[in-house]
């Protein structure tokens, strides 16, 4: 196990439906001794091992965990899109009211008479 933790009692397909998990999730939350077991199928060590469809509940329930983490994120990615879009907007603005200032200075200064280099 990633963790050092064996539970040689535990059915060779509960071991490796763990150990699958635990490769599946970089910082899963909780897995310590048999706290996932049970989180997962509601069943603690001792009680008989999971079936089908517990097993089945719990790949349901990592898998719903997941799709809500990446939920999240896409809603922070969104709204820091969101706000990058209106910090290009704001700088555009600005640059457009400076450029115009620029075009009439530019335009009064090629209309001015131009200075005689005479001495």
């Amino acid at each position: 196990m990633p963790n050092g933790v064996s539970h040689t009692n535990l059915p060779r397909d509960v071991k490796s439906d763990r150990e699958d998990a635990w490769r599946c999730h970089s910082s899963p939350p909780h897995f310590e001794t048999d706290g996932l077991l049970h989180r997962l199928t509601g069943r603690r060590r001792g009680f008989g091992p999971p079936d089908s469809v517990d097993r089945l509940e719990a790949v349901e329930r990592l898998q719903t965990a997941d799709f809500a983490a990446l939920r999240q994120e896409l809603a922070l990615l969104k709204a820091q899109l969101a706000q990058v879009s209106q910090t290009a907007s704001n700088v555009l603005a600005d640059l457009g009211s400076k450029l115009a200032v620029l075009r009439t200075r530019v335009s009064a200064l090629e209309q001015a008479p131009a200075p005689s280099h005479q001495d």
